[in-house]
């Protein structure tokens, strides 16, 4: 429920309040201040000053202004920051005062009010002017969160093997109506689709950016929809490659499939998202783009690195709009990726893992289901590594 006090205040507006002087006042305030001057609580004494009576402690009246800030103008949040007031003439028991405050100025980007302080006895003399300042407070509010509508909908680019089909399992699981693209790996697409309910395969080739319109299209005519969760998983082929060897096609394949496929996908969905103000992007990079990167992988590891940039500027741009990007970078995982990699070698790397073992496709799919859930509400443009600890 929403706690929040909206900060809707005007210069002019005003607060008013009445009190009667009486001895059970002064005498009160006298014990509550430790005050007892005699002018104050001894009639013998004031009786032989000018004023031939008693006098009202001034902050005994003054500190009523308290009343009127935080319980009127401006009310539960404020606090009180800062008062001057000059006692301009005694009240006496007897007194009836009428006080008031109007503000005078209003800082919305502070939350700060400046008042006007003023008290007036029974026969309208003023008796004190002042100003004062406000700071109103921000309530925290607590947000309910939003559960996942039964027509959500999450589209996998590059989900029939490997990680990709991980994360296609949970999120079927986790009762998403789920698509998924793949290139070439009909059989494996066909039988993941066999295996889930509300799952939808789609043969596309990511490098194709022209084929990125026809997915969300069968994906909409399918669930009624356009997605409003996309994970992208897709690597271009060729996963190792020089850092300079003259050619720069490995490098453009590479980002033709995880850089400008999902910058088009991103376009095609983000209208809906941004009407409906709820959407997740989520990216499959690679822990490989923090320290210091493997020698070989040059083409896919920038790559990679660009796919992150592009998720943190997505998650500033459109997080207002409420949709989150975040990304999720794995270290190495047991997936068809690595099976050129000498067997010794991946002993290797899992032996010198925190955890000793390399990771498993099921890994960085919870890490998925967890960013694009509820839960994870309040995660946008967060990196999350799943590597072991074998990144820190």
């Amino acid at each position: 429920m929403e706690d929040n006090i909206d900060f809707s205040f005007r210069v002019g507006q005003i607060a008013e309040d009445t009190i009667n002087i009486t001895e059970d006042h002064v005498d009160s305030f006298a014990k509550f201040s430790g005050d007892y001057n005699p002018l104050h609580v001894d009639q013998n004494f004031a009786g032989k000053t000018s004023f031939r009576q008693k006098v009202a402690h001034g902050m005994s009246y003054g500190a009523l202004f308290s009343k009127l800030i935080g319980m009127l103008l401006p009310g539960p949040g404020a606090l009180w920051a800062s008062q001057n007031f000059n006692f301009e003439r005694p009240a006496f028991i007897g007194d009836r005062l009428s006080l008031k405050i109007e503000i005078m100025a209003v800082n919305e980007t502070t939350r700060r009010i400046v008042l006007k302080c003023t008290a007036h006895n029974q026969n309208g003399d003023q008796i004190l002017s002042g100003t004062g300042e406000v700071l109103f407070l921000e309530v925290e509010s607590e947000v309910e969160p939003e559960k996942i509508a039964k027509d959500n909908i999450a589209l996998v680019i590059g989900g029939s093997k490997g990680i990709g089909a991980a994360i296609v399992r949970r999120l079927c699981q986790d009762g998403y109506k789920v698509a998924f693209t793949y290139s070439a790996s009909t059989e494996a697409a066909d039988l993941l689709a066999a295996e889930l309910d509300n799952c939808l395969a789609i043969q596309a080739d990511a490098s194709k950016i022209e084929e990125a319109s026809r997915v969300v299209y069968e994906v909409s005519k399918k669930f009624g929809e356009a997605p409003d969760n996309l994970v992208f998983c897709a690597s271009g082929s060729g996963l190792y490659g020089a850092a300079a060897d003259g050619s720069f096609d490995l490098y453009a394949r590479h980002l033709k499939v995880q850089f400008e496929a999902t910058h088009a996908f991103v376009s095609l969905c983000l209208d809906r998202m941004i009407k409906k103000r709820h959407g997740t992007l989520t990216a499959i990079s690679s822990s490989y783009t923090k320290g210091a990167p493997p020698t070989g992988m040059a083409p896919y590891i920038v790559a990679k690195a660009a796919l992150t940039a592009y998720f943190q500027c997505l998650a500033v741009e459109y997080g207002p709009m409420g949709i989150r990007a975040n990304i999720v970078s794995p270290g190495m995982t047991d997936t068809g990726l690595i099976s050129r990699m000498p067997d010794r070698q991946r002993k290797v790397v899992a032996a010198q893992n925190p955890l000793r073992r390399l990771g498993h496709p099921v890994d960085v799919a919870n890490a998925v289901s967890y960013l694009i859930s509820d839960e994870a509400g309040y995660m946008n443009g967060h990196d999350m590594i799943i590597s072991g600890g074998s990144v820190m």
